[in-house]
């Protein structure tokens, strides 16, 4: 099959399957940064295109390439370049850093009584404060991943004129994909 290069895709408020991939990405963010989701189902076709309208709201500034911005990176570049050489050549001549045992106590004390702080502070009210890591959980309907997966795949597939694949079919994929990654990384680590 011959390559095919992508063409860009904007934005279809329109377009149930742009709706879809921006609902479960604010949904996702919103589980990452402990908001909570409206009792709304978000997996709706209506409550998708409720945030498509939303998002089709936000106007971004139109890209205007600027020549003079570009040949003042050009020269900060060299710059930079310029400087690194000269900062290797001052490293060579420096000699060993002498540290003051004094000072390595009093930041070891500072460091002992943030840590101290930190134990006192409530377990509940820390994790909230915390931004929460998602791990893909596939057999998860509830989290969003797999909504995730399939409209950003999706739209990569219009992107490349290819076709497009079915929910259900998404997440079968996606479930053997993962355990073959690892697999595979325990395969090459053992080697």
């Amino acid at each position: 099959m011959p390559k095919r290069p992508p063409r860009p895709i904007d934005f279809d408020k329109e377009n149930l399957l742009h709706c879809a991939f921006i609902s479960a990405l604010a949904c996702l963010r919103a589980n990452i940064f402990h908001v909570e989701i409206p009792d709304k189902n978000p997996r709706t076709e209506a409550f998708k295109r409720l945030v498509g309208q939303q998002a089709s709201l936000f106007k971004p500034p139109e890209f205007v390439p600027n020549d003079a911005k570009s040949k003042e990176i050009e020269q900060s570049v060299s710059k930079d370049a310029a400087k690194k050489e000269e900062e290797k050549k001052e490293e060579s001549k420096e000699e060993e850093v002498v540290f003051n045992v004094n000072d390595i106590d009093k930041l070891k004390q500072e460091f002992l009584g943030l840590y101290v702080e930190l134990a006192k502070m409530k377990k509940e009210s820390f994790e909230k404060s915390v931004i929460k890591p998602e791990d893909f959980e596939k057999d998860n309907d509830a989290n969003f991943h797999i909504d995730f997966i399939y409209s950003s795949g999706n739209i990569r597939a219009s992107c490349y004129k290819l076709d497009h694949m079915d929910w259900i079919t998404v997440k079968l994929k996606a479930g053997r994909i993962v355990p073959a990654l690892a697999t595979t990384t325990a395969a090459i680590a053992g080697l």
